[in-house]
């Protein structure tokens, strides 16, 4: 069992590691915000097919 990282970016997956990654991709769903965010990307995608750029506002932040 290892992670093995390399100055370029890789990562290599071995032993029990790398066999819960693949019944996490096989089996594994999605969460709530992770279905959120495709929401939110394929929003931006059309805005940006209809204007050739998307906007972009800061959210804002909690009041103390």
């Amino acid at each position: 069992m290892a992670i093995k990282t390399s100055t370029f970016g890789g990562v290599h997956l071995t032993g029990e590691d790398a066999e819960k990654f693949r019944r996490q991709v096989k089996y594994g769903r999605p969460k709530k915000a992770a279905h959120q965010a495709l929401a939110e990307g394929r929003k931006y995608l059309k805005e940006f097919e209809e204007k050739g750029y998307v906007t972009f506002y800061p959210l804002s932040l909690p009041k103390k």
